[in-house]
């Protein structure tokens, strides 16, 4: 049998290989879906949390100029005003918590290197788990609530109960009233996400009820004796006093000092600390002098001793 040429197998040529360009080592893929899920879990709780901060120290604001007898408003602060002093204060308080969330991350990833990944792993088996999820973020509610009872009072039962009776008061009403439906809302993804905007609200609104609470001791020390406290100059709170002298340059209230609290309508609103009361005077009509901020009171007797004065003639009368 013969074979023609044209029937004859050839063999292709090899080609030749091309050079591949050296890839950089990436990161397995479980770690680096973990990165991007720890972003995602602290951005899904920040904004809430400074959502529910800000609604609070906004009601701290009205809480605050409410020992003075007046409103934000009528001290001549408007809106924009007020979110502006809060937004510094919400960047302060992310500034401090910023570190210590970084702290706690690196000490678990430290744990989680020195054991060979087991609690890595732990942790997550623990996170598939829906209850233990939602017992998490049972604890976030309960911190919220023991604050608000600690501030607010216990409706119907105790006007001002202590640390341990707002938190044993807490635990039974967020286990009654939240941990089920937080365990539910665990079987979908919109469900998930809703747990953690819930979580980060409560977290916001119990972080600013403390502030909240702070704000006010510090209204109340100024309103009896002018010291603040540091809380006060945090959330933007001026403890500005002044002399007060009318139009002539004559002192008034024999040159004792006065809180200055804000201006509105072409009038002054000042705290009267001898007499412990609030008053409007005009501005054409008013000057101020020597005008100080956060003078140091403690040399000074407490507000109010205008009128002891004023009670003694009329006891002798």
């Amino acid at each position: 049998m013969t074979y023609s040429p044209e029937h004859t197998y050839v063999p292709p040529a090899p080609q030749p290989e091309t050079p591949q360009e050296p890839q950089e080592p990436q990161e397995p893929e479980n770690a680096h879906g973990r990165v991007l899920e720890l972003v995602e879990k602290v951005s899904g709780v920040a904004v809430p949390l400074a959502v529910g901060l800000y609604a609070m120290l906004y009601l701290g604001y009205q809480n605050l100029y409410s020992i003075f007898n007046i409103t934000p408003e009528q001290a001549g602060l408007d809106q924009a005003t007020i979110f502006a002093r809060l937004l510094g204060t919400i960047v302060q308080v992310f500034l401090l918590l910023t570190p210590v969330v970084g702290l706690l991350v690196g000490l678990g990833w430290l744990l989680n290197k020195a054991t060979g990944g087991v609690v890595g792993q732990g942790v997550d088996q623990l996170r598939e788990r829906p209850w233990i999820a939602a017992a998490a973020a049972a604890v976030f509610a309960i911190g919220g609530y023991t604050a608000y009872f600690f501030v607010m009072g216990v409706p119907f039962l105790i006007d001002e109960p202590s640390e341990i009776q707002s938190l044993l008061i807490a635990v039974p009403v967020v286990l009654a009233g939240l941990l089920i439906p937080f365990r539910m809302m665990r079987r979908n993804r919109v469900g998930r996400a809703g747990t953690k905007v819930l979580s980060g609200v409560l977290l916001g609104i119990g972080l600013g009820f403390v502030l909240n609470y702070f704000m006010v001791v510090g209204a109340v020390d100024i309103h009896n004796n002018g010291n603040g406290n540091p809380i006060l100059e945090r959330v933007g709170f001026k403890n500005q006093w002044t002399r007060v002298m009318d139009g002539d340059g004559k002192k008034l209230m024999e040159g004792d000092p006065m809180m200055l609290l804000g201006e509105k309508e072409g009038a002054y609103v000042l705290y009267d600390c001898g007499a412990m009361k609030t008053i409007r005077r005009s501005i054409e009509g008013t000057i101020l002098d020597k005008i100080e901020l956060d003078p140091d009171f403690s040399e000074m007797e407490p507000c109010g001793y205008r009128l002891e004065e004023d009670e003694q003639p009329a006891e002798e009368q």
